[in-house]
């Protein structure tokens, strides 16, 4: 069934994420085996983030909006932390080249994405949807303010680390959820996912 093999592809994407993540953040930092698993890790994130297309389209059909909403907003979370973690390190040379359209674009749209969120999640009194939308907004927020003040020396570390430990939180969470979906198919719900 065309569901289950994009579920099934998600699942081995997020699992070879996660096994990169580890990979990576255990070499030693700056070094070529480092930053060789590191591009690799990101890389994993196209499918992954692919994958979400036909769940997000199937969604549209099944869930409604707000769902539609929150899919949308966490594939853009993962998309703007894997390119602000990985142009980082490749423009710390270059702020301007960093700090281009691109990085306005994922900016605007994050911060513009987690204040729609949270317009959710107060119609709805969803605290969990508020808890999401935060993440949006502070690191979308951040994102438009370093746009509009000098770059110190060590800029392009702390936007690589900014990324770096946005995925690492993205990565877990799906995957415990994920673990606790299955293990516990009864408490699936705002609680489970609360929790991860």
């Amino acid at each position: 069934m065309f569901s289950n093999a994009t579920m099934w592809l998600h699942g081995l994407a997020g699992a070879a994420v996660l096994g990169f993540y580890w990979r990576t953040l255990l070499l030693p930092k700056g070094s070529l085996a480092h930053r060789r698993t590191g591009r690799r890790y990101l890389l994993l994130l196209v499918p992954l983030l692919l994958s979400v297309v036909p769940i997000t389209l199937a969604a549209v059909r099944d869930a409604g909006p707000a769902r539609v909403l929150q899919l949308v907003y966490l594939a853009l979370v993962v998309a703007t932390a894997g390119w602000t973690a990985w142009r980082a390190v490749r423009d710390r040379g270059d702020v301007a080249r960093f700090r281009g359209p691109v990085f306005r674009v994922l900016a605007v749209a994050l911060f513009g994405a987690g204040l729609a969120l949270m317009v959710v999640g107060v119609a709805r009194s969803s605290t969990l949807t508020l808890g999401f939308s935060v993440i949006g907004i502070v690191y979308g927020g951040a994102m438009l303010a370093f746009l509009g003040r000098p770059a110190d020396d060590g800029w392009w570390l702390l936007r690589h680390l900014n990324g770096v430990a946005l995925l690492f939180a993205a990565t877990h969470a799906s995957f415990v959820g994920l673990l606790f979906r299955h293990a516990l198919p009864g408490s699936a719900g705002e609680t489970m996912h609360a929790l991860t």
